[in-house]
């Protein structure tokens, strides 16, 4: 009953924000004047729901993205040697703004959306645009049909590979995971990833990136699975009180914790959860499971949103990580940071708040009640 409640109130909200545009190559470039409702929006649903003959098609529209040709500058970015490498370098040179600030949550909507609309219009994916419900997988981690390995998986964990704890901070260290090593099998199991390891430390410091940070340093895809974090910071308990923030000061405590400090947050803790290149915000974009990550990030905002509608605008953060250095508040006028080539045009935060305005028409499968 109350699952169906909140459905019915997501309806109501849908009503509510106005137009937008149906999911189609048309919208991108002029989506004023174009509507969305409920039974128009793209729904967006767990990896594990999917059949696995979708959950492999999701996959393959990621390798062929993994197989386009680089479109930046190789002089400038030698580590975009493929398109979806491109991907990570334009997260990575826009970390500093776009996370710990204001921008966080609709600037990474709009990046989600944006790689959808890639594997659909590059190449042909037709299936469901998947998040991983990590509230779901904190007790089987590594059987669990995101990480165990198969052909229908996100790829397996990495080989054992060291046991020294990790310290994400002066006070705060958490135990080494199950992996450490490259990951096994699956379908992005011959990847390279080829942006470095990047200290989080830039990010909080407001620190320019090293001369390096985009120099070619090719490595396999390292994965570290933690049921440790997952357990401790990203269970339903936890999922549910982000989604039911009183505000949306909170609701970035809850989502993030204090990077560098004694606390992990779920969002926080979903990139330690997976760990290897995860482990690093700035290059964590090499790992396809970062998708899923922030999309399951998406709907708890989402959830957040509807669980609080006289809210749902409001927003916590300045222009910079954690304003560092100091900036002005992010208003809903504010502009977004660009999303490179993938879409330079200027965008003010108002227009990505809502799912079903703006370039938007989705919701999700389930929202937390």
């Amino acid at each position: 009953m109350v699952q169906h409640l909140l459905f019915a109130a997501a309806a109501a909200l849908l009503a509510q924000q106005g137009t937008a545009a149906p999911t189609s190559s048309k919208r991108s470039d002029n989506w004023q004047g174009w509507s969305c409702s409920a039974d128009q929006a793209s729904t967006r649903v767990s990896f594990a729901s999917m059949p696995p003959e979708e959950r492999k098609a999701y996959t393959d529209a990621i390798n062929c993205i993994h197989s386009q040709p680089s479109i930046l500058d190789n002089a400038q970015f030698p580590a975009a040697v493929n398109k979806y490498q491109d991907y990570a370098v334009v997260h990575t040179e826009r970390t500093g703004k776009v996370h710990l600030s204001g921008f966080f949550l609709t600037w990474h909507r709009y990046f989600l959306s944006l790689f959808e609309k890639d594997l659909r219009d590059t190449c042909g994916y037709q299936g469901r645009f998947p998040y991983w419900d990590f509230s779901a997988t904190v007790d089987n981690l590594e059987t669990s049909v995101e990480f165990n390995g198969d052909e229908y998986s996100m790829s397996s964990n990495g080989a054992p590979n060291g046991t020294d704890p990790i310290a994400l901070g002066p006070s705060l260290v958490i135990p080494h995971g199950s992996g450490g090593g490259c990951i096994q099998s699956g379908p992005f199991a011959d990847w390279q990833a080829t942006l470095g390891y990047i200290d989080p430390l830039f990010l909080i410091s407001g620190q320019a990136l090293p001369a390096t940070a985009y120099d070619y340093n090719a490595s396999c895809l390292i994965r570290d699975l933690n049921s440790y974090v997952a357990q401790t910071y990203t269970d339903y308990a936890h999922v549910e009180t982000t989604a039911h923030s009183a505000n949306a000061s909170e609701l970035e405590y809850n989502l993030n914790g204090v990077i560098g400090g004694s606390s992990l947050g779920v969002h926080s803790a979903g990139h330690f959860t997976v760990g290897g290149f995860m482990n690093s915000i700035h290059v964590s974009v090499q790992d396809p499971i970062w998708w899923m990550l922030h999309t399951n990030i998406d709907r708890i905002y989402s959830s957040y949103q509807i669980n609080n509608p006289d809210k749902a605008s409001d927003l916590y953060g300045t222009e910079t990580a954690n304003n560092a250095p100091p900036s002005a508040n992010v208003t809903l006028d504010t502009i977004e940071p660009d999303w490179g080539y993938f879409d330079s045009s200027s965008r003010p935060v108002r227009d990505l708040i809502s799912t079903t305005a703006g370039p938007f028409c989705y919701k999700y499968d389930q929202y937390i009640s």
